[in-house]
């Protein structure tokens, strides 16, 4: 039986301009249907950043996200996010913040 959510050697870096930053480096993790899973870290670790790549919100850079063996890279209604606050994705117009939430 293969894994319901698997991230394989997942990488995040976020560039701006000449600069990048390093988030995650090397991440797995294997999730079976029905399992219950709690992220936990301090601010800044990179736990909304592996949330946001799970939900398909963000690409990954290196390695990839699989749920139930299709690989995630946008969002779908077959994932979901509740956001801590109220916002709109900037790097979406409002077109599309709509049409996600629709």
């Amino acid at each position: 039986m293969s894994a319901y959510l698997k991230l394989d050697h997942i990488g995040k870096t976020f560039a701006r301009g000449s600069a990048s930053t390093e988030v995650l480096r090397n991440i797995r993790l294997t999730i079976d249907k029905g399992e219950f899973v709690a992220i936990i870290g301090h601010s800044g670790c990179g736990k909304s950043t592996l949330l946001n790549l799970v939900a398909g919100l963000i690409q990954v850079s290196r390695g990839a996200v699989l749920l139930e063996n299709r690989e995630v890279n946008s969002p779908g209604p077959d994932r979901a996010v509740v956001f801590q606050n109220h916002s709109l994705l900037p790097w979406l117009t409002v077109y599309e913040n709509v049409n996600l939430a629709v």
